[in-house]
């Protein structure tokens, strides 16, 4: 995928759907959808999103109250629920990117670093509103993920965030009273983590086979087990990005100790054990005690569980610290807009405190914007979680994103090496010194 961004050609992507390319180009230009795609007078802007129907709905009357309060610019919103950089893949060969892209910060890279975002701070320096929209308004790490350095050395502020993605452990306050064993606490250590799972692994028909587990597993995306890696002390790259580090004693030391969880403790489910059901769906069904997830999840354990739920930070490692990854989803501006300064008002609008507060009622979101991150609205007093802090308390000491262009080559390859340590047939150290130098001429290939 990365490879079909490259020199901005985008050749070999563009013969690959050459057979269905141009129905595509037409399907998602007729599936413009919110405002009309053509209108006579006025300037036209698009922007592209994914998102859940209740986001979108969201999403389209913000854009209507956008319009009314700037009857000169017209908003066309492309929704692409599925597939979504795929699709975007296209639009950009054929020159027809979106003026406003909404982006995450693990795909950002593949984009910046092919110069098809502007550089939005002399916009931000320019352009600030009463509402104070500037970059003092959101979360430093939010603002990290989506800084690019050009080949030419230039820093660039590619985005603008709407939200921040962190990983935190979900657990069944139910099932800990049940046991008897105390809740999670912050600064709890990898020694107490294990034990309180250990605790809450049943096997009640002493079949051996544990029919309630300590805590949940997933191979794949890494953002799972990497907080692992990151409280180990250890890092999948250098901070430039030009050094594959997995390999090193304290990333690997981490990942051993996440296989560990299944392959000696036994309080994580294996792939047999699940049932082809998924972490969440074991939460739900009181089969798992405790399991790391986002933010996402909160709509619908408070809309579903039956059961009394919190949330906890990551326990503290070896490095006498609890990290997650900080990743971030926002706006940003095609480099081949015609209208820049419109597709940025539209921004400046969508991150204004109230269009913000409108999308994080449906808790779905952790803000990028600080003001409404420790809000009332956000800290929901009186609903689940009771702990919800604990999504802005682990920002600070968290790892912004580190994606590198390749990040998609990167992942599927560090996938499969892992596969042979999650299943308990080797060891972490080994596999990744073999895997090292496959990683990193990954790594090092030009996009």
């Amino acid at each position: 995928m990365v490879q079909s961004l490259q020199k901005f050609k985008l050749k070999s992507l563009w013969n690959r759907f050459r057979a269905v390319g141009a129905c595509c180009l037409m399907a998602l230009t007729l599936g413009l959808t919110g405002c009309e795609a053509q209108r006579t007078q006025g300037v036209s802007i698009h922007l592209s999103t994914w998102g859940s129907a209740q986001e979108v709905t969201v999403l389209k009357g913000l854009i209507r109250e956008f319009e009314r309060e700037n009857p000169a610019i017209h908003v066309s919103l492309l929704h692409i629920p599925e597939n979504y950089y795929q699709k975007l893949h296209i639009l950009v060969a054929g020159d027809m990117a979106p003026d406003v892209i909404f982006t995450n910060s693990i795909s950002f890279p593949i984009y910046a670093s092919q110069g098809i975002f502007r550089d939005l701070r002399p916009y931000l320096a320019s352009r600030q509103k009463a509402d104070g929209l500037s970059s003092g308004v959101f979360y430093p790490s939010a603002l990290k993920a989506f800084t690019w350095k050009t080949a030419s050395g230039k820093e660039i502020l590619g985005a603008l965030p709407r939200d921040i993605s962190d990983v935190v452990i979900f657990y069944n306050r139910d099932l800990f009273r049940k046991a008897h064993v105390p809740e999670p606490q912050a600064g709890w250590t990898w020694q107490q983590f294990v034990d309180t799972a250990q605790q809450l692994t049943l096997d009640e028909n002493n079949d051996g086979d544990p029919d309630q587990f300590g805590f949940s597993f997933y191979s794949t995306p890494p953002l799972f087990w990497l907080p692992f890696v990151w409280s180990a002390g250890g890092s999948l790259f250098s901070p430039d990005l030009k050094q594959m580090t997995i390999d090193r004693p304290a990333a690997t030391k981490g990942i051993q100790f996440y296989a560990d969880l299944r392959n000696t403790w036994h309080v994580a489910p294996k792939k047999v054990e699940s049932g082809g059901v998924t972490m969440s769906q074991l939460f739900m069904q009181q089969k798992l005690a405790m399991m790391a997830n986002g933010r996402w999840s909160v709509p619908v354990l408070r809309e579903q569980a039956k059961f009394h739920w919190d949330v906890a930070p990551f326990p503290v490692g070896p490095s006498g610290k609890s990290r997650v990854g900080i990743d971030a989803s926002g706006y940003a501006i095609s480099a081949r807009s015609k209208h820049p300064q419109e597709s940025f008002e539209l921004i400046q609008f969508l991150l204004s405190r109230k269009a913000i507060e409108k999308v994080t009622e449906s808790g779905l979101i952790v803000p990028a914007r600080m003001d409404v991150a420790e809000s009332g609205l956000f800290l929901s007093p009186g609903q689940a979680p009771q702990h919800g802090r604990v999504f802005l308390d682990v920002i600070p000491g968290g790892v912004p994103t580190q994606s590198p262009p390749r990040w998609n080559e990167l992942a599927e390859e560090l996938g499969l090496a892992l596969e042979p340590v999650w299943d308990g047939k080797q060891k972490a150290t080994d596999t990744m010194k073999a895997a090292q130098p496959r990683l990193q001429h990954l790594l090092e290939v030009s996009p």
